[in-house]
């Protein structure tokens, strides 16, 4: 497993997939409207004549963090050709009462955050306002509502490609010397934005069946998988946590650790989210139970990952003391993660769950 797949639920449990799309490929890039600088150059004008990647992230974002390495690789690679900026948006922390900070505590709270990665983030770095406008006139736009995304705007421009940034390599390499397929990529991009307004459709269906409780057709959604159930499965879940915790408790209940293709890490990390949501204790103290004896089925290799998942489980539970005893578990496990090049990340990972401990 790699490292960008076991936090990959994070995101997606956050924000899913694609959306309808306005802005496509081959479209004029939208208007940039900066509302701070973290780092580097102070571009907020996508000059004519110039190629840029603009990149999507924020400070809680586990596949964010994960790609920062492989983005700073590739503005090395390109200096002199391609200019890098990344976007921190969708990082506005709310308090208990759902108050937003204000927006000299974010650029501070950011500001410190990069300054502690900075190594591994060697491109410029831009704040969103706190209505999230670059990310809604582009990612909304574009049909994007997962994090990390990255579009790579061409001399003319134009979008030319979109998508997660460890991907990007050989379109970019395409892009910058001119060698780049536009119409087939469109075309490819376009069939994929058609297919994920149905998904989309779908899953505002499954959100009004978890509100109603309307379990019949939450059992036909899941059947509806072809094969591999897992994507419903954990649509449904992670879909509930918020609309009707109790009711995807039961569906955590019903499929925790009985399907092969969703593995342990990925329960300890839904259990994680769960925990967040759910008010019964009974219910509290069933999932820090199923959470913990996912967490002792996970292989060592990723071990650091679920322990820290459970950690968060049993903060939320009120049992700080043992969450740390995990996180200690996990700080043990780091350096049986493969590969090696991503311990930091695990590392970092850890670090910042513990600061959310009350």
């Amino acid at each position: 497993m790699r490292i960008r797949t076991a936090f990959a639920i994070i995101s997606a449990l956050a924000v899913s997939g694609l959306a309808s799309a306005q802005l496509t490929i081959g479209d004029k890039a939208p208007a940039f409207p900066v509302a701070g600088f973290v780092k580097g150059d102070k571009i907020s004008n996508l000059e004519k004549g110039k190629t840029y990647v603009i990149e999507f992230w924020a400070t809680w974002c586990g596949p964010c963090i994960a790609a920062m390495p492989h983005l700073s690789d590739m503005a090395d690679k390109f200096k002199g050709k391609v200019d890098f900026i990344s976007v921190n948006t969708w990082d506005y922390a709310k308090d208990s009462e759902k108050k937003a900070e204000s927006g000299d505590t974010h650029a501070t709270r950011v500001n410190d955050w990069v300054s502690k990665n900075t190594d591994k983030m060697r491109y410029n770095i831009v704040l969103d306002d706190d209505k999230d406008t670059i990310a809604t006139t582009w990612m909304r736009a574009a049909g994007r509502n997962g994090i990390p995304c990255a579009f790579i705007v061409n001399e003319e421009g134009n979008i030319a490609w979109i998508g997660h940034p460890m991907q990007m390599d050989k379109p970019l390499e395409q892009v910058s010397n001119k060698t780049w397929n536009l119409a087939a990529f469109k075309a490819t991009f376009d069939k994929e934005a058609a297919a994920a307004k149905q998904a989309g459709e779908a899953q505002k269906k499954l959100t009004e069946d978890l509100k109603a409780g309307n379990t019949k057709s939450i059992d036909a959604y899941i059947a509806s998988g072809k094969g591999d159930k897992a994507q419903q499965i954990m649509s449904v879940i992670g879909a509930g946590m918020r609309s009707n915790p109790d009711l995807a408790f039961t569906y955590f209940k019903k499929f925790a650790g009985k399907v092969k293709s969703i593995d342990s890490v990925n329960w300890c990390s839904m259990a994680r989210g769960m925990a967040q949501n759910l008010k019964n204790k009974a219910s509290m103290d069933e999932l820090v139970k199923m959470c913990g004896e996912c967490a002792e089925m996970t292989d060592d290799k990723v071990a650091a990952i679920a322990y820290t998942y459970h950690a968060a489980v049993l903060n939320s539970a009120g049992k700080k003391e043992e969450a740390m005893a995990w996180i200690e578990k996990a700080r043990a496990s780091i350096y049986k993660y493969e590969p090696a090049s991503a311990h930091l990340n695990i590392k970092n990972f850890i670090d910042s769950t513990v600061k959310g401990f009350k």
